[in-house]
């Protein structure tokens, strides 16, 4: 794990966060998006939970975290609640590309924090990378005549990019260690927070096929994906891992292909090709 570059593990959160879409637009077939954000937020904690309690390493790890709580309550409001809570609505209001792509372009607040704050650089390659990016992902959506959402959906959207920008930055800033013991502690207070709008809005247990698609939720974005960013955040640069996995819009087209068979136009795979030069670009020093 020591040699694994920072860069591998913000592509792989971006595409496992690329998953996110497609299976929240099954679940909400028959479910809320109140039941689903909460629920995958509180599945993923109960199965965490037992693994960081039977190993003693972990254990000990977990235990020490309590120690910063509020640092982790302001993560996990900003980086579950924010996130699981606009966005999943997102997707009832408004198409899979469409949130992916306004979820990730928040990003550029957490470039702009990192060099002001963190006093990281602001490289020409980095620029150029983000630039790519941010021109490549809006070919791909303004020119998709697939792409559709309300002005709700769009500020939802936009909400919960806010959200998970800020997460990225404040990761750097508090210097948590990663790993599973942190996505314990992020998922509880998650839990909590997202357990008030589900409760206000009325309760409710999903039906099978909900519950497969949370399970799924659980284990590749949930875990997986928070799992992958908070190792890249730790072994790299904010700024840097914010870049690559704006791509997250790319695997979500991706998967939108393979699953609803939905094709590029033109234009939108000019944007695909910007988008992995942009990548290209990111991984120079």
């Amino acid at each position: 794990m020591q040699k694994i570059p920072a860069e591998f593990f913000a592509l792989a959160a971006a595409g496992l966060n690329g998953t996110i879409g497609v299976f929240t637009r099954f679940g909400l077939e028959n479910s809320s998006p109140f039941a689903i954000a909460f629920w995958k937020c509180f599945v993923a904690f109960l199965v965490l939970l037992p693994i960081c309690l039977a190993k003693a390493p972990l254990r000990q790890q977990t235990q020490a975290l309590a120690g910063r709580w509020k640092p982790l309550a302001f993560l996990a409001f900003l980086g579950i609640f924010a996130l699981y809570f606009f966005e999943t609505w997102a997707f009832s209001e408004a198409s899979i590309p469409l949130v992916s792509f306004l979820t990730y372009a928040a990003g550029v607040i957490t470039i702009l924090l990192s060099v002001w704050v963190l006093n990281e650089k602001m490289t020409w390659y980095k620029a150029t990378a983000f630039a790519l990016i941010f021109a490549g992902v809006g070919l791909l959506f303004l020119f998709e005549g697939s792409v559709s959402g309300s002005y709700f959906g769009i500020l939802l959207a936009i909400l919960g990019g806010l959200g998970y920008a800020l997460f990225i930055f404040f990761s750097k800033f508090f210097n948590l260690p990663s790993g599973l013991p942190l996505l314990v502690w992020l998922f509880g207070f998650g839990s909590i927070y997202l357990f008030v709008p589900f409760a206000f809005t009325g309760l409710s247990v999903p039906d099978t096929t909900s519950w497969l698609m949370i399970f799924a939720l659980v284990l590749l974005p949930s875990i997986g994906g928070f799992y992958c960013t908070t190792k890249a955040v730790e072994k790299g640069e904010a700024g840097k891992v914010q870049i690559i996995e704006t791509t997250d819009p790319l695997f979500s087209a991706l998967f939108a292909f393979l699953i609803f068979g939905d094709l590029l136009a033109p234009l939108g795979m000019l944007g695909a090709g910007l988008i992995m030069a942009g990548l290209l670009f990111s991984l120079k020093k």
